[in-house]
């Protein structure tokens, strides 16, 4: 087995889900790179597997693709392993994946351990269709801005988050989405598996109060089925709920827009509750 690509998913904790052919294939192959070389060390070491270790992440990421491909070019069996889970899905490898396949090297993937799926299952929202989203932007502004463009998908929506971020990103996603069924699943396959459903208010106002550690999924229910002549009682009572959130008037329109309402009428109906109606 030369001059090919591995890409091998590991454990995201439970080192039993480490399938027998993933270590077959760790053992064929020339080179590792490696999210990070001793997290990976310690995984090889115990399983007794000793293989040239590189690293490749974030930071070097094009580099080290790089030098990946030149092993490959010279007939080595690479390995592409991360910290945890897939490569390549919300981690480091898709370039490496992507430039090995325009190459026309042999490119093997491994089913094995990522966290998506067991989070849909266990959110108990329908688990067909869904889109995987990852990671958001970091900033709440950004952040409103990518969920605007997928409020209107009527799938089911899985997103990563980290934990010192998890209070805001639902916030946020409360506000763009409105208050859709939801549930936060975290440490999947360690001792303090946790899974906590709820709407995205009640998550929200949870993970404010009560900040969450580990790795964490976020599972959001898809767009509700709207009528396309929403009653007015309707939206004068969305529009209170969100200022009775302390969201703005626009914030409001922007939410109630992805919900079938018109977004100036619900602008104007935010204004005149608030006392600031435009003369």
């Amino acid at each position: 087995m030369s001059a090919r690509l591995l890409i091998i998913p590991t454990p995201i904790g439970n080192l039993g889900d480490m399938t027998t052919r993933a270590l077959e294939y760790l053992q064929v192959a020339d080179v590792v790179y490696a999210e990070d070389t001793r997290r990976t060390g310690v995984l090889l070491q115990h399983f007794g597997i000793r293989k040239p270790l590189r690293s490749l992440f974030v930071g070097n990421e094009k580099g080290r693709s790089l030098a990946a491909l030149a092993d490959l070019q010279e007939g080595r069996t690479v390995a592409l392993v991360s910290d945890a889970g897939t490569p390549g899905i919300s981690d480091p490898g898709a370039f490496l994946i992507r430039s090995a396949i325009e190459q026309g090297v042999p490119v093997e993937a491994l089913p094995g351990p990522q966290a998506m799926l067991p989070a849909l299952l266990l959110s108990g929202l329908p688990p067909a269709p869904f889109a995987f989203v990852g990671f958001l932007p970091r900033t709440s502004a950004a952040r409103r801005a990518a969920l605007a463009e997928i409020a209107g998908f009527r799938l089911t929506l899985v997103f990563y988050e980290a934990p010192h971020r998890l209070a805001a990103m639902l916030a946020d996603c409360w506000t763009a989405l409105g208050d859709r069924p939801a549930a936060v699943v975290r440490e999947i396959s360690k001792v303090h598996e946790e899974t906590r459903r709820g709407t995205l208010g009640e998550l929200a106002t949870w993970a404010k109060a009560d900040p969450p550690r580990g790795e964490i999924v976020v599972v959001v229910g898809g767009a509700p089925v709207v009528a396309l002549d929403p009653r007015p009682e309707d939206l004068a009572t969305f529009v209170a709920e969100g200022l009775a959130r302390g969201e703005s008037p626009a914030a409001i329109a922007r939410a109630a827009k992805n919900l079938g309402h018109a977004r100036q009428e619900a602008y104007r109906e935010a204004l005149r509750q608030s006392g600031k109606e435009e003369t």
